[in-house]
């Protein structure tokens, strides 16, 4: 196989911590994180962040949404960054309103190597008001450069996550669905995942990594890890959000699929609340490089819709979200989204979905499932959704889609509007990719 022109970009991984007023009651600790992508000769990025709820008493408070900023370079080691975060979402019955929080902040850079330390301040503010306020900031970047010569592939996996716990605090029977993925090194890997309960926990979502160990013996692979993040909401006792637990996995390899069964426990830091968990992965198992002129790895696009979804009726409302393609084969595309409300008082509502598209050309006919819950939606109980759509997708260049469609609810545990529709803006990230 001959050689293939790759793209080369710098992107960047953040996490940063901020708290924010909520009166009358105590300050809300908020660990975010962020994935950019850098303009290649100017000092600025853009990207997606997730903020989620650490610290205080509201578990379960998660936003998304965008960020944009700009490194200014001091010396060779010291930067000023301004940037501007947008997200929107709620929970853990805060005064969330609406939804939309903004932030602007700014900080002080160190870097050391490809990562940086930044110290400075921000200050937030949320629709109702009642939640806002300044206050130190603190940030730690990792950026990796696709430019840079000899860097090794990428080993990753996508996968689909459908977990079930009979076992946990509330002695019912919980069933989670979610996405994940993991990155992998010799014998060491780093994996995180985004799961949202479905039934009896209406509300509950999770956000979490983890690190641990592998071992491949032929089509089998055993993994084992121990878990550290966020989750809340449905009513769970789960403190300030904290979360710790361990792990493990058995999958089985065909070609560049796989299948595992996993089983693990996580648990409140500072709350009553915990869960023992079997689960079932479903995914696909693949090197990417982002560098020129590699040879056996073929072209690819990373698809990523950024758009609003809109609900209507009487009760509708509109969602700012996100969609990434996982898979594609010829006119068969499977997606993972999820989509966080930002008007009429629907700030807690938020919801992830799995979808299957098929695309003959710019049109398509696509079913998503998933949950959906927050904002007096489908609350505390069975929170499962169902809708078929049909849209289309037109590029604009090599890089940008315009896409639209409309939306049909054909199932929903609880009330929830039948009719909507949804606009959005496609981006593909070409790289190289090696089964």
């Amino acid at each position: 196989m001959g050689s293939v022109q790759g793209f080369a970009q710098l992107t960047s991984i953040n996490f940063d911590y901020l708290t924010v007023d909520e009166a009358p009651k105590e300050p809300i600790g908020f660990v975010g994180t962020g994935v950019s992508i850098h303009h290649p000769s100017l000092p600025i990025y853009g990207g997606i962040r997730l903020n989620n709820a650490a610290v205080g008493i509201r578990a379960g408070y998660y936003t998304f949404g965008y960020h944009a900023g700009a490194r200014l370079s001091l010396t060779d080691q010291w930067f000023f960054h301004p940037r501007l975060m947008y997200t929107t979402g709620g929970g853990a019955e805060s005064n969330d309103g609406s939804g939309w929080f903004i932030t602007p902040a700014a900080t002080l850079d160190r870097r050391f190597g490809n990562y940086t330390l930044g110290m400075g301040a921000q200050y937030s503010y949320v629709s109702t008001g009642v939640i806002t306020g300044s206050s130190a900031y603190f940030s730690l970047n990792k950026q990796i450069d696709f430019k840079q010569k000899g860097l090794k592939p990428f080993h990753t996996q996508l996968f689909t996550n459908t977990v079930y716990s009979s076992l946990n605090e509330r002695n019912s029977n919980i069933g989670f669905i979610g996405v994940g993925g993991r990155s992998f090194q010799n014998r060491t890997y780093q994996s995180v995942y985004l799961t949202a309960a479905v039934t009896d926990l209406g509300g509950y979502m999770d956000v979490y990594g983890g690190y641990g160990l592998w071992e491949q013996f032929g089509a089998w692979r055993f993994l084992t890890e121990v878990n550290f993040g966020t989750g809340g909401g449905g009513r769970a006792p789960a403190g300030g959000g904290l979360l710790y637990g361990a792990g493990g996995e058995v999958q089985y390899h065909h070609n560049q699929y796989f299948m595992g069964g996993s089983a693990g426990v996580l648990k409140s830091f500072d709350g009553p609340f915990y869960f023992s968990f079997i689960g079932l992965h479903l995914g696909t198992d693949f090197n990417f490089t982002s560098t020129q002129n590699e040879i056996g790895y073929a072209p690819m696009d990373l698809s990523i819709e950024n758009g609003v979804r809109t609900y209507l009726g009487e009760d509708g409302f509109s969602n700012l979200g996100i969609a990434f393609r996982l898979y594609r084969k010829g006119m068969v595309q499977l997606r993972g989204e999820s989509y966080w409300a930002f008007t009429d008082g629907r700030g807690a509502y938020a919801e992830g979905l799995f979808g299957l598209r098929l695309q003959p050309n710019i049109w398509f006919v696509e079913t998503q499932v998933g949950a959906g819950a927050g904002g007096g939606i489908n609350l505390w109980g069975a929170a499962a959704l169902a809708f078929v759509n049909a849209g289309f997708e037109i590029p604009v260049n090599d890089y940008w889609d315009i896409t639209g469609r409309g939306i049909y609810n054909v199932y929903s545990s609880q009330a929830f509007p039948t009719y909507g529709w949804q606009l959005g803006m496609t981006f593909n990230i070409p790289f190289n990719t090696q089964f």
